[in-house]
């Protein structure tokens, strides 16, 4: 090689760190993908960093609505959890939800008070007003404005949004869907396109029970009162059918979710891309869409992203049945201490 020319040298040189490139350049994405697939998702000076799912992250308001009192609240200031990277176990990654905690999200709003829930609200500056027309809603609101640049709105919604039953929500909902504002923004979302938030719970449907209220101090029990009454014959009668149970969409405390929109007009529509089968994983291994599209992809990083922080105690894809076959559903369980994901 020394009897060659200095530049037929370097010619030489530069063809094989060019053919070098070209072979290593698609090992290294593949290597790069293997990593972020396989990252572990831990943020520094993030208090839930060291446990799966967002357990700790809602310490402010872990006392279930006893109220927000002084600096309590601010590690919610700004919607909490940090989500600016989440989606790493979408795909063919190991992928696991995290355990159930009294700390997450989901369990720290469901046990709010409306009081407490309304506080928080007015604390963060959420855009709404009160709502009528929603019997079965414990604290109904609509939401009036964006959420950290990204707007909610209803989709084939004959009545305008101020009129409209379908965007009726509980406020405990409105605080989930605030924290997913923060991290669709950092995706880019401008606006979350959905088929419902509350819907009208059928005939004979009641709201759950809530304690009996405890009488006034000084008031004195009429007399009488608590006495068994005599016993009276009369005809037995068959028992009476007990009441159904509302759903979460009566209760305000679930959303119907169509389509992400981004800021530069992409839709990521779940009806066409998100390409999954009834049955399958939403993440993880054996979750991959039957048509690998970049929109197709992108919506499984949303949802595995979403999934993992603990905002909804239920997630469900078209991957559950038909009747999902168009939207994603999240939703609020006031009394559940489990997450799922289908």
């Amino acid at each position: 090689m020394s009897a060659l020319p200095s530049r037929s040298r370097r010619a030489l040189a530069l063809g094989a760190v060019l053919l070098g490139g070209a072979l290593l350049t698609p090992l290294g994405i593949a290597s790069l993908r293997r990593a972020r697939a396989e990252r572990v998702d831990v943020h520094a000076g993030d208090p839930a960093a060291a446990t799966p799912g967002p357990a700790g992250a809602a310490t402010g308001l872990a006392d279930g609505g006893a109220g927000l009192q002084g600096g309590e609240a601010s590690s919610l200031a700004d919607g909490g959890i940090d989500m600016s990277d989440g989606g790493g176990d979408a795909g063919g990654a190991r992928f696991e939800l995290p355990a159930w905690s009294a700390a997450s999200r989901a369990a720290t709003y469901g046990g709010l008070s409306a009081d407490a829930c309304d506080r928080e609200m007015k604390r963060r500056g959420i855009p709404h007003a009160p709502a009528r027309g929603a019997p079965l809603v414990d604290r109904p609101i609509r939401i009036t404005g964006p959420l950290h640049g990204v707007t909610f709105r209803g989709d084939g919604v004959a009545k305008p949004r101020s009129a409209s039953p379908f965007d009726i929500a509980d406020c405990r909902l409105v605080l989930a869907l605030d924290d997913l504002a923060t991290f669709l923004a950092t995706r880019g979302v401008v606006e979350v396109v959905h088929f419902s938030m509350h819907r009208p719970a059928p005939a004979g449907a009641v709201a759950p029970a809530k304690a009996p209220a405890k009488p006034l101090a000084g008031k004195k029990t009429p007399k009488g009162a608590g006495k068994a009454a005599k016993p009276v014959e009369r005809a037995a009668k068959k028992p009476a059918a007990a009441p159904a149970r509302p759903s979460q969409h009566a209760l305000g405390l679930a959303i119907d979710v169509a389509a992400f929109v981004k800021a530069d007009g992409t839709r990521l529509d779940v009806k066409a891309d998100w390409l999954g089968a009834i049955g399958a994983p939403p993440c993880g291994p054996g979750s991959e869409p039957m048509e690998p599209s970049a929109h197709a992809v992108e919506l499984r990083e949303l949802i595995c992203a979403i999934s993992t922080r603990g905002l909804f105690n239920v997630v469900l894809t078209p991957n559950a049945n038909e009747a999902h076959a168009d939207h994603f559903h999240f939703d609020i369980k006031r009394d559940a201490h489990y997450f799922l994901l289908e």
